[in-house]
């Protein structure tokens, strides 16, 4: 990457204020307990990578409406956030969309995929419940040797909450103008275990004032509501233990469409006209798993058999001709893992069975709008398919504590993904839709992982590791394609990444610093036009600070920064692909800094600033965006023993930006960030 001077400069001067700042502070963060990194409890210290955290009391501070205000505060993840519960996802990435941003990232629930690999859904997120998880943790890069397919560019594990020893409960509400949320969650002790159970509801407005730009042809406001639900059952007996979960969640959604034109969300008049009054998301999902750990002599054996079904209805408000699409899926599945200690040695060896039914119907009921010969999006179906999908994988990886200071991590992966395809309509090609014929296909991928760390003392570290990410292709890669596409041309994307860093606890500075390059062969995704690009080539590398500082016992300074350089290493020129080029929605900057006063038992104060800088919008490198500068405001005081407010100015300095754009069909697109808002929320413990 070329990093310019200046940018040396810039960071070498950060890191050197925060360590001659003077205080003293717990290094709390590194003795976090972590799962994900290795599917056993390990301190963040001695993690053979990165890894970031995220409580489930920062998240009651926040006061969020999407998950990406939460998620956004770590290093090199900007959540693109679209209207309502819609985003797309960068995690040492560009933002992703099609395949490549349904395959790319692995969203998770103790372990368990959220949808299954193939499947996959751009709003992932929108599925997740990490406003109701105890903490939930994100790792940037690949995790394909412990989780598999679509584990490529990262992965956000959900921990459920463990019932309390003690009956307890809360119950919060948070308002604002345009929104409503009421969450809450009871705990119930048992002779072996326990009982949890969350809930959360938002019911939200959207933008104020929102029409179709006729003063007389007032609009709906778009707006969503969505419920989400937790039950959790924990029991123990005779060395085994059993933990039951059964969770989903529900949307309804009046989706708010890109607004068209340079730069159009500086006028606020023209930036809250909905183009598309009609476009709407319907989705739900409801899954549910049984781990069973049996407690053996230095080892244990788990076996978490699973189901899910997810089901989603929308307007492709994104395309031309705005197309309705249903799809659905249905899995059962089992995971399992046995660990072993043999003196100096950890050993985990493991095995996933999935099996998917899933459904997929396309139809467009508006005229036939047309780019030129066979490029029209046509009227009437466009596919009509359902695929049986079967995966199965094994995996071995140990861990070799070599000394006191270091230990060694090797691990592989064989994942065989197969699937049966059949269509419900004619095969053939109409405009650029192409119904492929019955097929199957079968993909077999390998993944490894070797790293080290290095504890220089108690409370600072060193590591490095290697690995390779796999993700076989979606179910749309393969049977939604186009005119110009062979059935069958798309292949397993792989991922090969090389990271090193060093993290840890200085006095008063808590910090971690990582660096890394990735190379990616057969990327699959979609262009500016809408067209489907097949084994594509990218490298991206970049890299992160995290960070902690407590000056004396009531001043914070937080954050994270990324420098990024994400590029096409091929030529497709049809498409305007140049080698080097930087890959559309990539920004190279990307920071978020907080400021923050304690005061009292559970008071505090802090200033939030987001930095999302300029980024091309278009593979060309013809159109940019600007990029933003975000501030925010939040507080919060205890006004009892168990009861709290807190309020937020979001927006704080009313700044007009986009949080989402790029050019496509030959527009300027833009969703439009949120004006200033007022939020406020009360929390209470019984």
């Amino acid at each position: 990457m070329k990093f310019t001077k200046i940018r040396y400069l810039v960071l070498a001067c950060t890191i050197t204020f925060l360590f001659l700042s003077q205080s003293n502070v717990e290094a709390n963060l590194i003795d976090e307990i972590v799962v994900t990194a290795s599917k056993n409890d390990s301190k963040v210290l001695t993690t053979q990578g990165n890894i970031s955290l995220i409580q489930s009391e920062e998240i009651k501070f926040l006061g969020s409406r999407n998950p990406s205000e939460i998620i956004n505060r770590l290093p090199s993840i900007y959540i693109s956030q679209g209207s309502g519960q819609e985003h797309l996802t960068s995690i040492r990435s560009p933002v992703l969309s099609g395949g490549a941003g349904a395959g790319s990232f692995l969203f998770l629930e103790d372990g368990i995929p959220l949808r299954s690999p193939g499947f996959g859904n751009v709003n992932g997120l929108m599925e997740s419940i990490i406003e109701i998880g105890e903490k939930s943790e994100v790792i940037r890069g690949p995790g394909s040797t412990l989780y598999g397919s679509n584990a490529i560019h990262g992965l956000m594990n959900v921990i459920t909450p463990k019932p309390s020893d003690t009956q307890s409960g809360s119950i919060g509400t948070h308002f604002s103008k345009s929104d409503f949320i009421i969450d809450g969650d009871y705990s119930i002790p048992t002779e072996n275990g326990g009982l949890f159970l969350g809930l959360f509801w938002r019911e939200d407005n959207g933008r104020n004032n929102n029409n179709s730009g006729n003063d007389d042809d007032k609009t709906d406001q778009p707006h969503y509501g969505q419920q989400k639900f937790l039950l959790r059952l924990d029991h123990s007996e005779n060395l085994t233990d059993y933990i039951f979960t059964f969770s989903g969640t529900n949307l309804n959604q009046e989706t708010m469409g890109y607004v068209k034109g340079f730069e159009v969300y500086e006028d606020r008049r023209l930036s809250e006209i909905n183009p598309d009054p009609e476009a709407y998301r319907d989705t739900y999902s409801i899954r549910s798993a049984l781990k069973i750990i049996k407690n053996l002599e230095n080892a244990t054996l788990s076996i978490t058999p699973f189901v899910r079904y997810n089901d989603m209805n929308f307007k492709m408000h994104f395309l031309p001709g705005k197309p309705l699409e249903k799809n659905s899926h249905k899995s059962i599945g089992v995971q399992t893992l046995y660990t072993k200690k043999i003196n100096n040695l950890n050993l985990y060896l493991g095995g996933d069975l999935e099996l998917t039914e899933g459904k997929l119907n396309e139809f467009q009921d508006a005229p036939d709008v047309s780019f030129g010969p066979r490029l029209a999006y046509p009227n009437g179906p466009h596919y009509d398919y359902i695929v049986d999908s079967r995966i199965l994988s094994i995996y071995i990886n140990t861990e070799w504590q070599l000394n006191s200071k270091t230990i060694l991590t090797g691990g592989v992966r064989a994942e065989n993904t197969e699937y049966d395809y059949k269509t419900n309509i004619q095969d053939g090609t109409k405009g650029r839709i192409q119904v492929t014929p019955n097929r199957s296909d079968d993909y077999t991928d390998i993944s490894i992982k070797t790293a080290i760390s290095y504890l220089i003392n108690d409370k600072n570290a060193l590591f490095a590791n290697y690995s390779r990410g796999n993700r076989a292709p979606q179910v749309t890669d393969l049977y939604r394609i186009q005119s110009k596409q062979i059935p069958g041309g798309a292949k397993s994307e792989k991922l090969d990444s090389f990271e090193i860093g060093i993290r840890g606890s200085i006095d008063n500075v808590q910090y971690e610093i990582v660096g890394y390059k990735m190379e990616k062969d057969n990327f699959f995704f979609r262009d500016s036009q809408g067209f489907n690009v097949e084994n594509g080539k990218t490298e991206h590398e970049g890299i992160e600070f995290n960070y902690l500082v407590s000056i004396g016992k009531n001043l914070e300074i937080s954050g994270s920064a990324s420098l990024a350089n994400h590029k096409y290493d091929f030529d497709h020129l049809p498409n305007g692909i140049r080698n080097g080029n930087i890959i559309d929605s990539a920004p190279e900057k990307l920071a978020n800094t907080r400021v923050s006063y304690l005061f009292l038992k559970d008071g505090k104060i802090e200033v939030e600033w987001i930095k999302v800088g300029d980024y091309p919008i278009d593979e060309r490198n013809a159109h940019f965006y600007a990029g933003h500068d975000i501030f925010n405001l939040r507080a919060q005081v205890s006004i009892s023993e168990t009861s709290n407010f807190a309020f937020k100015v979001a927006n704080l300095t009313d700044e007009r930006y986009a949080t989402r754009a790029d050019f496509a069909f030959g527009s300027y697109r833009y969703f439009v960030g949120n004006e200033r808002e007022f939020h406020f929320s009360i929390n209470k413990q019984f």
